[in-house]
């Protein structure tokens, strides 16, 4: 079992809900909020080698594709994922590779891409720090690292229905590790196995980027605006608190990788 166990297994478990979540554009938060937020913060593709991190069924590797990116590599511990990505009509082997592989051990060259991108990747539970340092090898000097993820300070789950499942956390619970659990339900389709992944501080957090050789150099939250809450009710229900944190990340100059594997 490649990655953490609990979380691979419950991605294997999951893989054919996800698949169809993505390839029906189900998920309104990915298409009208976190999606447009992680492409406009990538920004400019074109002639780039990219990274990525947790690429599931694909979608993402096949859009900078289509923007322009030369080579995208894919890489996720799920085998049904990237099975998946690789039997998509849109697949072309000279423009993404897909891996098997897990991203705390890259099968991607020393300095070998230009941008990383980490799209919803659960947080490591064994070695939460590991993947950045990995990050931080495969990365060209100059090269950026870009993740999106569920935000540290607010997410104890995302389908909050009752006064119960809203409840704040602790501080203890906040500064010690958070572990949720939970089946996701998107329109009328619930996963069939619990998601698993571990929450950190964003003091833990932080410390688990800047450790491996990372400046922050942009922070985003992505939200509804104004117009899209007057627009659809929706977003009152299903947006109470900022649930998103997007992190552009660039390598202190002393901290740059070069070489073989």
């Amino acid at each position: 079992m490649l990655g953490d166990e609990p979380v691979s297994n419950a991605y294997a478990q999951n893989a054919e809900f996800w698949i169809t979540i993505i390839r029906d554009e189900l998920d309104p938060y990915q298409i009208l909020l976190t999606d447009p937020a992680l492409l406009d913060l990538i920004g400019d593709c074109s002639g780039l080698e990219i990274l990525d991190a947790g690429c599931g069924e694909g979608y993402l590797a096949r859009r900078l594709v289509q923007l322009g990116a030369k080579h995208v590599h894919g890489v996720d511990t799920c085998a049904e994922f990237i099975d998946a990505a690789r039997s998509h009509p849109e697949y072309r082997a000279d423009s993404a590779t897909f891996h098997h592989a897990d991203v705390a051990a890259l099968p991607v060259a020393a300095a070998g891409v230009d941008l990383v991108v980490v799209n919803r990747l659960p947080n490591g539970i064994a070695n939460p720090g590991m993947r950045f340092h990995e990050f931080a090898r495969v990365l060209k000097p100059g090269g950026r690292l870009i993740l999106l993820g569920m935000h540290p300070c607010f997410y104890a789950a995302r389908a909050e229905r009752t006064a119960a499942d809203a409840r704040d956390f602790s501080a203890d619970d906040y500064f010690g590790v958070r572990t949720v659990e939970q089946r996701f339900s998107v329109g009328e389709l619930t996963s069939p196995a619990a998601s698993v992944q571990s929450l950190y501080s964003l003091e833990a957090y932080i410390r688990m980027i800047t450790a491996a050789g990372f400046a922050i150099t942009d922070l985003r939250e992505p939200h509804p605006t104004a117009e899209q809450r007057a627009q659809n009710p929706w977003w009152d229900e299903n947006f109470r608190r900022p649930l998103f944190l997007l992190l552009e990340c660039r390598l202190r100059p002393s901290k740059g990788f070069s070489g073989g594997v």
